[in-house]
């Protein structure tokens, strides 16, 4: 049981880890900063170049999945008609 480990494969796996730990902490760190820029540059955009007012401000919003959506349905630019439900009250005969 007289096995040795090369210190160059060591050092080439810890380089490696490294070179992966860099890479999640650039993307961690770069995200942000993107998301930032990239916001600023579509609210010069829409400064610039007018567009059609939105009454709600969520309507370009990123929203979770637990969210409703907004109230009126007409803000939605793609949105299909919905047809409205009615809910079917049974009364009993006395």
């Amino acid at each position: 049981m007289n096995e040795t480990v090369d210190p160059g494969m060591i050092l080439e796996f810890l380089l490696k880890s490294l070179g992966v730990f860099t890479v999640i902490f650039l993307i961690a760190v770069l995200t942000p900063w993107m998301a930032k820029h990239v916001d600023s540059w579509i609210a010069e955009y829409r400064k610039s170049h007018g567009g059609k007012k939105s009454e709600d401000p969520r309507l370009y919003a990123v929203r979770s999945i637990y969210e409703l959506p907004p109230e009126n349905p007409e803000l939605l630019q793609d949105a299909p008609e919905k047809k409205s439900k009615k809910a079917v009250v049974i009364k009993k005969r006395k």
